[in-house]
């Protein structure tokens, strides 16, 4: 698992018209269940194709699981949670931003993954 760069992946989703905004959900969904430990929605290729068949619905959904799963794997190791993120990021979904919920997700990803190799170092030591 790797940090990615919100503003890279915003940029690179425009500029292929949406193509690397399915691999970013692909691998965001990925990501998120490593951290939490289990898988917490369908794999990421079966959200992709989840979103696809259902014309995007699946994606409000899967939204609001990604907010929840980002708050329990946040609770897991202690850092500061916040339990509405997935209502918000549904809410930005509904009106046509979820670029900005994809970022907030991903900004979220990274922030767990710094937290992770600050605390394994500081082990270390």
């Amino acid at each position: 698992m790797q940090k990615r760069s919100v503003g890279l992946a915003i940029v690179l989703s425009i500029v292929t018209c949406g193509i690397y905004a399915i691999y970013w959900l692909y691998t965001m969904t990925n990501d998120v269940h490593e951290l939490v430990g289990r898988q917490t929605t369908a794999s990421g290729g079966m959200a992709v194709l989840y979103t696809f068949i259902t014309c995007g619905i699946y994606s409000f959904y899967w939204m609001y699981k990604m907010g929840d799963s980002l708050a329990e794997a946040k609770e897991q190791r202690g850092m500061r949670v916040d339990n509405n993120a997935g209502l918000l990021y549904l809410v930005l979904t509904f009106f046509m931003l979820a670029i900005v919920s994809n970022a907030l997700i991903q900004s979220s990803i990274n922030d767990i993954i710094d937290f992770d190799e600050n605390n394994t170092g500081a082990a270390a030591e």
